[in-house]
C-alpha cells in the first residue's frame, strides 16, 4: 500500500506553494521536465513501435529473396526485441504497481506502423526501412532523450543511447543491402522508390512531439494503395536467392536416411547443413508473426533469439563454404523443412522446429569433437556453439508448445505436436522423385571432387 501511495502522489498535478520557496536553476528546472508518468508515456508509445518492427521483420523473412536481407533482418529483429523489452521492464518500474501494458488508446498509431508491412517487394520492404522508418525511430528517440533526465530517469537512458547505436548500424547495413539488391534487381526499383516516398510522407505528416503528447491527436490512416503497397501475406514456403543452387533437397540425406560420411565428406556435408538452418530461422520467424497477439511479453523474447540463433548456424556454414572457396551459385539451398509447415497450424509449425531441435541435438557435441580431433577447428568451434544454443531451443519448444496447447484447450500433448510434424516431414521426403534425387546427387558430386581436389592440391 506504501508503494501505491507514493504513485498516487508522484503522477498527480503539482500544487501551487503557499510561500516562496527555494527554485532551480535553468538546469535543475530542464532536468524537472519530465515527470515519471509522462516518461512511461513516451515509453509505452515506443515499446509497441518496436513490438511491431519486429513482426513486421519476422513477417517478411520467409518471402525473402534477397540473400542478405534474409540473412540481416533476424538480426535486426532480434536487436529490436532487446529494446522491446527494456522498454517494457522499465515501463513496469515507472507505473509501479500498474502491471498492465496493452495498446488501448495506442492502437491508431500502432496501425500506422503495421501498415508498413504492406510493401510491394522485399526491395521496397528494406528500402522503407533504410531510408524511412529506422530514421524516424531514430529521430525519435533522439528527440525524447534531448528532454530526459540523466539522473533521474538514467536507466531509460542508457538503453536508448544504446538503441540508437544499433539503430544507426542497421540503418548503414540496410541502405547497403538496399543497394546491391537494386543493382542486382533494377526492375524492383521504381516501386520500391515509390513505396518509401509515401512511408516517408506519412511519417513526416506525424506530429514530432506525437509520443510525448498525454492523449493521441486524430491520426490519418496510411493510404497502403497509393504509394503501390500490396497485401501482406506471410510466405508459408522458403523463397530462395537465384543466386544459389536452389533444390528440393540439398543433401542426399535431406530425403534418404543414410550415413553423414566422415572426413572432408562429413566437413562439407556440416556445412551444407548448417547453410540451409536458414528454413529454421524462417519458421521462427514465421512462429513470432503468427503466435504473437496470442502469448505473453517473454514470447517476443525467446522467439526473436531462436530466429537469430538460427541465421547465425546458417551463417556458420555460409562462412566456411566460402572460405573453402565455394560460390553462392555452387552452394545448394532448400526449403523442404520451412515448406513441411505449409498447411499445418501454427503450434503444428512450432512443432516442426521443435521437432528438428531435440531429434538431432546429440550430433552436435558428437561432431564437435569430430572435427576437434580432425584438426578442423572452425568447424569444431561452430558445431560447440550451435550445440549451446540448441540446448536453449529445445527448452523454448517444450516451454512454448505447452503453452499454446493449454490456451487453445486441446487435449494434444506436446509428443504429439512432435509426431505430427515429424509426419509432415517425412511425407516430403517421400515426395522426393529420381529427378529430385538426381540434382542431388550432381550438386553431392560437384561440391565432394572440387572439396578434395583443393585438399589433394593443399597436400
Amino acid at each position: 500500500m506504501r508503494a501505491r501511495a507514493r504513485w498516487t502522489r508522484m503522477s498527480s498535478a503539482p500544487v501551487a506553494a503557499p510561500r516562496p520557496l527555494l527554485q532551480p536553476a535553468d538546469s535543475g528546472r530542464k532536468r524537472a521536465e519530465l515527470m515519471v508518468a509522462e516518461s512511461a508515456t513516451v515509453l509505452l508509445r515506443f515499446h509497441f513501435l518496436e513490438r511491431e518492427l519486429v513482426r513486421m521483420a519476422a513477417g517478411w523473412l520467409p518471402g525473402t529473396e534477397d540473400w542478405d536481407t534474409k540473412l540481416f533482418l533476424p538480426e535486426m529483429l532480434w536487436q529490436d526485441a532487446l529494446v522491446a523489452r527494456s522498454l517494457r521492464e522499465r515501463i513496469l518500474e515507472l507505473r509501479y504497481p500498474e502491471r498492465r501494458i496493452a495498446p488501448d488508446a495506442e492502437a491508431p498509431l500502432i496501425a500506422i506502423y503495421a501498415s508498413f508491412i504492406h510493401a510491394p517487394s522485399d526491395l521496397a520492404f528494406v528500402t522503407a526501412l533504410a531510408r524511412a522508418i529506422k530514421p524516424h525511430v531514430r529521430q525519435s528517440f533522439a528527440r525524447h532523450l534531448a528532454r530526459a533526465d540523466t539522473l533521474g530517469d538514467a536507466p531509460s537512458v542508457h538503453f536508448l543511447e544504446h538503441a540508437i547505436t544499433d539503430l544507426d548500424r542497421q540503418i548503414a547495413r540496410l541502405n547497403a543491402i538496399a543497394d546491391a539488391h537494386a543493382a542486382r534487381r533494377p526492375e524492383l526499383t521504381p516501386a520500391a522508390d515509390r513505396w518509401t516516398a509515401g512511408v516517408a510522407a506519412a511519417l513526416a505528416a506525424l506530429p514530432p512531439d506525437m509520443f510525448s503528447r498525454p492523449e493521441l491527436p486524430a491520426l490519418a490512416a496510411f493510404d497502403v494503395a497509393a504509394a503501390g503497397g500490396m497485401p501482406f501475406a506471410i510466405s508459408r514456403t522458403g523463397v530462395r536467392d537465384r543466386r544459389f543452387h536452389r533444390l528440393r533437397f540439398a543433401w542426399p540425406d535431406r530425403h534418404t536416411p543414410q550415413p553423414p560420411g566422415e572426413g572432408v565428406q562429413l566437413q562439407v556435408r556440416q556445412a551444407i547443413h548448417h547453410l540451409n538452418e536458414v528454413w529454421a530461422a524462417e519458421m521462427a520467424g514465421a512462429c513470432l508473426y503468427d503466435l504473437l497477439e496470442q502469448a505473453p511479453h517473454d514470447f517476443l523474447d525467446d522467439a526473436s533469439r531462436w530466429c537469430f540463433d538460427e541465421i547465425r548456424h546458417c551463417r556458420m556454414g555460409y562462412e566456411r563454404l566460402k572460405e573453402w572457396g565455394f560460390g553462392e551459385s555452387e552452394m545448394p539451398l532448400d526449403a523442404f523443412s520451412y515448406d513441411s509447415g505449409a498447411d499445418a497450424d501454427a503450434i503444428v509449425r512450432l512443432g516442426v522446429i521443435f521437432y528438428f531441435e531435440t531429434t538431432y541435438i546429440h550430433t552436435k557435441p558428437e561432431r564437435a569433437k569430430i572435427f576437434g580431433r580432425e584438426g578442423d577447428r572452425m568447424s569444431s568451434h561452430d558445431m560447440d556453439f550451435d550445440w549451446a544454443d540448441e540446448l536453449i531451443h529445445s527448452h523454448y519448444g517444450k516451454k512454448w508448445l505447452a503453452y499454446f496447447l493449454e490456451k487453445a484447450g486441446t487435449p494434444r500433448q506436446p509428443a504429439e505436436i512432435k509426431k505430427l510434424a515429424e509426419q509432415g516431414v517425412i511425407v516430403l521426403q517421400q515426395g522426393a522423385t529420381e529427378t529430385d534425387k538426381a540434382a542431388t546427387q550432381a550438386v553431392f558430386d560437384r561440391l565432394m571432387a572440387k572439396a578434395r581436389g583443393r585438399v589433394g592440391a593443399a597436400a
